[in-house]
């Protein structure tokens, strides 16, 4: 019979073990909808940018709120959702929900994580967090955002060491997506090769890339 391990999680959809804190993290998609529910509490670009893709360090016991709760990544803090009687700003019932170790911008929809292990990257790489962001669908009336895989340094703690990087870019094909439907590849999963290579697949067309260092 399975347990619950932890709870208040959204639509976890990269998922990976770290094997040097022997601890499971994940990527939650964040909320959406908040101005077409509540428009007399936000509006369209506070919808797009408030609520947070959060990253999880996921403890046995751990319980990040939803749906009771979101991420405000502005006030960097765990809010109570309108459905509840949130306003964007009240917290109650979240004050002592477990937070995320770090949280990016609304929307960027992250698909994939992985801990790097292998040796063929630069040592900095080492045990880092690389995470495949599949990009917005409903960031208007702001230009959509992700559509790429970013680099999180991460320490001894299991926590982010540094701010994370884009890691490989270009694949929407354009700096101004304003349409999903215009890019011309959206990655969406990351896997280690044997020698170390960094895999990255998209869901456009099917292609692979595979991303080596060369001495």
């Amino acid at each position: 019979d399975g347990v619950r391990y932890a709870t208040g999680i959204r639509n976890a959809v990269a998922l990976d073990w770290n094997p040097v804190t022997k601890q499971l993290y994940a990527l939650q998609h964040g909320r959406d909808m908040l101005a077409t529910l509540f428009p007399d509490l936000f509006n369209n670009e506070q919808s797009a940018e408030l609520p947070a893709e959060e990253f999880l360090m996921v403890k046995k016991g751990a319980d990040f709120g939803w749906p009771y709760c979101y991420y405000d990544q502005q006030q960097k803090s765990k809010v109570l959702a309108p459905e509840y009687g949130g306003d964007g700003k009240k917290t109650e019932r979240c004050a002592d929900k477990d937070q995320p170790i770090l949280a990016f911008p609304g929307h960027w929809a992250p698909n994939d994580l992985l801990f790097y292990t292998g040796n063929l990257f630069p040592a900095k790489y080492k045990n880092g967090a690389f995470i495949c962001f599949h990009g917005s669908w409903n960031r208007a009336p702001l230009k959509q955002g992700g559509y790429f895989v970013a680099f999180v340094p991460m320490g001894k703690d299991g926590k982010p060491s540094g701010a994370y990087e884009p890691f490989a870019e270009g694949f929407a094909g354009g700096p101004e997506i304003m349409n999903p439907g215009d890019a011309k590849a959206r990655p969406v999963g990351l896997a280690q090769g044997s020698d170390g290579s960094l895999y990255i697949t998209d869901s456009v067309k099917g292609k692979v890339w595979r991303v080596m260092y060369g001495k």
